[in-house]
C-alpha cells in the first residue's frame, strides 16, 4: 500500500526541485526504512540505531541495550508534584500501582488534562526528559513506579 507524506517543508533539500514537491509517495518498505534508521559503528563493528533527542540533536544508542537505569517510587496526590533525575534519560516505563488514575507530563507542569495513566496500567515511551510531573484528581492518591533507562 502506498502512503503519501504531505508536509510543506518535506522537500527542502540541498538542491532546487522543479517543480516543487509538497508530497512524496512512500511504500511500506520505504516507510519502515525511514522509521528505523541505522548507522554503522566502525569501532564496535555493528549497526546502531540513529535517533534524535527532544532538541533535535542526533544521538545514537545500541538497540535494546540500556547501560544505566534509575528506579523511583512516587506518591502522587491531588497537588501537582514532580520528581527529577540527575540527568536526562531517554527510555521510560511508568507504572501506576493505583488505587486511582494519575496524570503525567514530562519537564512541564501536570494537570488533570495531561496524559492519564489509569490505575494498574503502565506507560512505556522513548522520550528524553529529566523531570516527571504528576497529579491525581481531587481527593485521590496513587503510587507510581518510574523506571528510567539510558
Amino acid at each position: 500500500m502506498v502512503q503519501k507524506i504531505q508536509k510543506p517543508d518535506y522537500s527542502r533539500r540541498e538542491f532546487q526541485l522543479t517543480p516543487f514537491i509538497d508530497f512524496e509517495e512512500v511504500d511500506d518498505r520505504n516507510l519502515k526504512a525511514i522509521s528505523h534508521l541505522l548507522g554503522w559503528n566502525d569501532s564496535k563493528k555493528k549497526w546502531i540505531m540513529v535517533r534524535v533527542d527532544s532538541e533535535g540533536k542526533l544521538m545514537t544508542t545500541a538497540p535494546g541495550i540500556a547501560t544505566k537505569h534509575v528506579i523511583k517510587k512516587i506518591s502522587a496526590t491531588d497537588t501537582e508534584g514532580s520528581t527529577g533525575l540527575t540527568e536526562p534519560y531517554n527510555t521510560h516505563v511508568i507504572y501506576n500501582d493505583g488505587p486511582n488514575d494519575v496524570y503525567v507530563e514530562f519537564d512541564t507542569t501536570a494537570t488533570t488534562d495531561s496524559f492519564k495513566i489509569p490505575a494498574k496500567a503502565s506507560l512505556s515511551l522513548d522520550l528524553e526528559f529529566q523531570v516527571l510531573h504528576y497529579i491525581c484528581a481531587s481527593g485521590e492518591t496513587a503510587t507510581l513506579y518510574w523506571l528510567a533507562l539510558k
